[in-house]
């Protein structure tokens, strides 16, 4: 009697089969919806856990905190820029592993380095690493896609991100009262962590070996023209504007609420949790709703909101009054960010140049909150950093709202005429 044949029979039978088509069907989106968790995680504890540690390891002033932050974000608009090219001849997966390596080398570097300038330097190229990771990750991920559908699979891609950056805040605020350098030495981790995980994906997964490209209307036969929406334009604006308050909010809120509303770490962190949960509900209400799709007036109403919100807290002194007005501001940023995706890259034909835009656009408005903030809060006070991105909002709603106008007008001319 062949005692082995039952076995045999037994992974010859259907549970197995399955697994290994189950297995075989795996592609991008559960790849990527993982490395962005992990990236977004990673970001979020090197974004809280580097303010703590440049001001006590290096005793940074509150602007120097800012143009450290901003040293990043510059660093990573000029990779969004000027490595666009690269996005259409590197297969994503392959900028995911080197993306991922090099952020996990520059940011433990900066724990070895005793000079300020030498930190600056490391986390400046740290920022030019992260600009190969996302552009080519949501154009790769967004290709071949329109209408609701692209609405869901980028809802559940930005459920994935935030997620990473909702636990991280509060965590890092944790870990940096036991040691500052703690949040960064784990993101390190973190992102070498992703990168093992992309290559083992890349190397197991034949679906993945043969996704080629992030922008691959050349090759693979996709529609060539460019159906564009004009509302990109005024999305892009608003994006801008909002991320000047979030860099305000990641890189001065921490230093102010710490020195005049003597909050501690973990309050300090939880507040900037509360940002990431709602923005994650929102990405979630959006992903599973279309009336917001080419919609030009919640663009506006979206910047209102978060134009009175960032000027209340001048008055906000309680965590509670905080937690509020951020909580507003998290969902304005949804609102914002998820307008700037979907508006960008639907009807494009060249998705991960236009994330490029999307990211550049967004790294600028931290460049502006981060350190045009830093210097006003150090030379007169947190009601100047208030009133200034207050002011910045609606100053972009009046851009935003003709750009609006025009829009409009265009699209009733057009009516017109098919009438005709």
């Amino acid at each position: 009697m062949d005692w082995c044949a039952p076995m045999e029979l037994k992974l010859q039978g259907r549970p197995v089969e399955k697994f290994r088509s189950l297995y075989i069907e795996i592609g991008k989106t559960p790849v990527i919806f993982l490395s962005a968790f992990l990236v977004a995680f990673g970001v979020g504890m090197i974004i809280l856990g580097i303010v703590f540690h440049i001001r006590e390891v290096f005793r940074a002033t509150a602007s120097q905190v800012g143009y450290f932050t901003a040293a990043w974000s510059f660093s990573y608009i000029m990779g969004c820029i000027f490595m666009r090219p690269v996005f259409n001849r590197i297969p994503p997966r392959y900028l995911m592993m080197y993306s991922t390596f090099l952020m996990s080398i520059f940011v433990i570097s900066i724990l070895l380095v005793k000079d300020f300038w030498l930190a600056y330097i490391f986390y400046g190229l740290y920022g030019f690493a992260e600009s190969l990771f996302w552009p080519s990750t949501m154009g790769w991920l967004s290709k071949g896609m329109e209408g609701p559908r692209l609405g869901k699979i980028m809802s559940m891609y930005n459920f994935s991100w935030s997620m990473g950056m909702i636990l991280s805040p509060l965590i890092a605020g944790l870990l940096s009262k036991i040691e500052s350098s703690l949040p960064i030495f784990i993101g390190g981790g973190i992102y070498f962590l992703t990168c093992l995980v992309v290559m083992a994906a890349n190397l197991t997964l034949p679906k993945i070996k043969r996704e080629l490209w992030a922008d691959s209307s050349d090759r693979e036969g996709e529609a060539k023209t460019d159906n564009s929406t004009f509302l990109r334009y005024p999305s892009w604006f608003g994006l801008f504007t909002t991320y000047a308050v979030i860099g305000m909010i990641i890189s001065i809120f921490p230093v102010y609420s710490s020195e005049e509303l003597f909050f501690g770490k973990g309050m300090i962190g939880f507040l900037l949790q509360i940002r990431m949960l709602c923005a994650t509900v929102g990405f979630i209400v959006l992903g599973r709703t279309s009336i917001w799709h080419f919609n030009s007036a919640q663009i506006l109403v979206g910047q209102l909101i978060q134009g009175v919100a960032v000027f209340l807290m001048i008055f906000a002194r309680s965590p509670i009054a905080n937690a509020v007005f951020i909580a507003l501001i998290g969902f304005c940023m949804s609102l914002s960010y998820f307008n700037s995706l979907f508006h960008g890259v639907s009807g494009s034909t060249q998705r991960a140049g236009r994330m490029a835009t999307h990211e550049a656009i967004l790294s600028a408005g931290l460049i502006f909150g981060s350190s045009i903030g830093g210097v006003l809060y150090q030379r007169f006070s947190m009601t100047a950093v208030y009133s200034l991105c207050a002011a910045l909002v609606i100053c972009g709603l009046l851009i935003q709202g003709a750009f609006v106008l025009y829009y409009v007008f265009k699209k009733n001319r057009a009516i017109g005429n098919r009438k005709m």
